[in-house]
């Protein structure tokens, strides 16, 4: 009973001599824990955040960057269509004047009313005053022309589509006609037409 007594008393004593250094010991883990929480909020997660938007802006300048290499193949590409069709942007100058001259219709006009079986007698350019033209456009101005010709009246329809097919792209508004034919039978007809020109001097520049 003697050495029973002693055993437990020795057990007690042993308990309480561990109790405090349990208590340390749980403290020390549970500092430990906090630590490394307080060390994933404030140190691992920006940094994680940190990584995720140079990543962002790496992918940002990889889309620009690319942007600009399709730009810069539009451009490309652009010139070389704009160097294999020089001569006929060079052309537009004629078929679309900026100081209303119209010299390419002048040109071509006498040719195509003696083709159609007619004669010219004379022709003219105004302001445009008509209300046949509702489409706005930029840089594209309409501009009238007023022609006399003289000839049969059987080839009155292929004149007028010759006309139309011209490069200046001229749109008959107007035509009158004599009720009086001449010594040969010929009839005297007034066309109007509508041409356009670039109300802007420096367009071509």
């Amino acid at each position: 009973m003697g050495t029973l007594g002693a055993s437990r008393k020795l057990d007690y004593v042993k308990i309480v001599k561990e109790g405090p250094s349990k208590k340390a010991e749980m403290i020390s883990t549970g500092l430990t824990f906090i630590v490394a929480t307080l060390l994933i909020v404030f140190a691992i997660v920006p940094t994680i955040q940190t990584v995720t938007d140079i990543s962002k802006e790496i992918k940002k300048k990889e889309q620009v960057s690319e942007a600009l290499k399709n730009k810069l193949a539009a451009l490309t590409s652009l010139d070389g269509q704009y160097n294999e069709y020089k001569e006929t942007f060079d052309d537009f100058t004629l078929i679309f004047p900026t100081s209303k001259n119209f010299s390419l219709l002048l040109a071509n006009m006498d040719a195509l009313v003696t083709r159609n079986g007619f004669s010219l007698s004379s022709i003219s350019f105004s302001e445009y005053g008509g209300k046949n033209y509702s489409l706005a456009t930029k840089t594209l101005e309409p501009y009238s022309v007023r022609m006399l010709v003289k000839g049969e009246k059987t080839y009155l329809m292929n004149l007028l589509k010759s006309l139309e097919e011209m490069p200046m792209y001229p749109v008959v508004e107007n035509l009158s006609y004599s009720t009086k034919t001449d010594e040969d039978g010929n009839t005297s007809y007034s066309i109007l037409i509508r041409v356009y020109h670039v109300d802007n001097m420096n367009f071509y520049e």
